[in-house]
C-alpha cells in the first residue's frame, strides 16, 4: 500500500503584522514609503501563494502583466491593473499621498488579498 505524502501547509504572510507596518509609517509621516510597503506585500504574496518571482529587470506594470497573463485564472486583470496604477501613480507621480488615496490603495489591495487567499482583510488609515 502506497504511503499517503503529507500535505506541507502553505507558508502565508502574516498580515495583521504587515498592515501595522503600514500603519506605523503612516503614522511617522512616510506616507509613499506605506504605499511602496503595501505593493511589496502584495509582490510577496504572489511569490508565496504562485511561486511567481518578480524578476530584476521587470518593471511593477511588467511584472503585473506577467503574472495576469501567466496566472489568468487566479489572477483577474480588473482587480490588478487598478492596484497597480494607483501604485505607480503614488511612487512615481510625485505628489504626497493622502489619507484618502492610502485608503482607497488599501481597498484595493484588500480586494486582491481577498482573491488570492479567499480571507477577508479589512483595514484602514
Amino acid at each position: 500500500m502506497a504511503k499517503k505524502k503529507k500535505k506541507k501547509p502553505e507558508p502565508e504572510i502574516d498580515i495583521k503584522q504587515r498592515l501595522d507596518n503600514v500603519k506605523v509609517l503612516v503614522e511617522s509621516n512616510r506616507a509613499k514609503e506605506a504605499i511602496a510597503y503595501i505593493y511589496l506585500v502584495y509582490d510577496d504574496l504572489i511569490n508565496i501563494k504562485f511561486k511567481k518571482p518578480r524578476s530584476a529587470h521587470q518593471t511593477i506594470r511588467e511584472y503585473a502583466i506577467t503574472c495576469v497573463n501567466e496566472l489568468e485564472k487566479k489572477l483577474k486583470p480588473e482587480s490588478v491593473y487598478p492596484f497597480i496604477k494607483k501604485i505607480e501613480d503614488i511612487i512615481y507621480g510625485g505628489v504626497e499621498p493622502t489619507n484618502k488615496e492610502l485608503n482607497f490603495t488599501i481597498d484595493l489591495f484588500s480586494n486582491l488579498y481577498n482573491e488570492i487567499t479567499g480571507k477577508t482583510v479589512s483595514f484602514k488609515i
